[in-house]
């Protein structure tokens, strides 16, 4: 009898704690963000899980990577990015919501050394390399062709432009000297104002409005956790987080 309730007592405490393990991967949230807004997306999931005590994780890259990610491990609940370039994921993965967080701010930064006082100083002899995104993998190397296309710029500046993956990838180029300027997000410049020339603001006519969201990766809508993360989002605490970043 003593053996028999020791081993009623083992399968007990194993199954006790199977489900608190399947309990604690139900709940673990997985995020995935554009390079560009991988500082205030990580600030934002630590502070989600601290208040929530909901285990959050999060991945980051060009949009078309974090996609196949979610399209490959079927763990992504959302995607934070720009709602056009979302939206043109399918078939690769497709969204059941977005939840608004805020606009994204080109900029045209530059490196220490070197002083523009306007966008149009790219056609100068102070710039002799620029770095931008490639179209396809990030928004702002798409918002960066279109500056370019309403100076007349496209041709005449094609022999100084490089294009990198990400958006980070043009900052670090920035930051060792090797490019002059730069087309980054104002969110990439307040995180690294102080190693930087300077920056400025590319008028908003330039380019077409950049609107950043949260998608909900269809399947996940019902998700409690995913519920809680994009509530969370509507908070004074998160709008702050992002606005801190540029994404107001």
């Amino acid at each position: 009898m003593e053996k028999k309730s020791v081993i009623i007592g083992t399968v007990l405490c194993l199954l006790v704690l199977f489900l608190g393990a399947s309990l604690a991967a139900a709940q673990t949230l997985m995020i995935a963000s554009a390079a560009g807004y991988k500082k205030p997306v990580a600030e934002a999931t630590k502070s989600f899980e601290k208040a929530t005590g909901i285990k959050t994780d999060a991945a980051f890259g060009n949009i078309q990577m974090v996609a196949s990610q979610a399209k490959q491990t079927g763990e992504i609940s959302c995607i934070v990015g720009d709602r056009k370039f979302l939206a043109a994921l399918g078939p690769t993965v497709t969204f059941s919501v977005y939840q608004p967080i805020g606009k994204g701010i080109l900029v045209l930064a530059y490196r220490k050394g070197v002083s523009l006082d306007r966008v149009e100083d790219l056609a100068s002899d102070k710039v002799k390399t620029i770095f931008m995104p490639e179209d396809k993998k990030a928004i702002y190397g798409t918002a960066g062709t279109e500056v370019l296309k309403s100076y007349g710029y496209t041709s005449k500046l094609a022999g100084k432009i490089t294009r990198v993956a990400t958006l980070p990838q043009v900052v670090s180029y920035l930051l060792a000297g090797e490019a002059d300027a730069g087309f980054i997000n104002l969110t990439e410049t307040m995180a690294n104002k102080d190693r930087l020339g300077g920056y400025l603001v590319v008028p908003q006519e330039r380019y077409t409005e950049i609107l950043i969201v949260a998608g909900v990766v269809k399947g996940f809508e019902n998700k409690p956790e995913t519920k809680r993360f994009t509530d969370y989002l509507k908070t004074k605490e998160a709008r702050d987080i992002f606005g801190k970043y540029g994404v107001k």
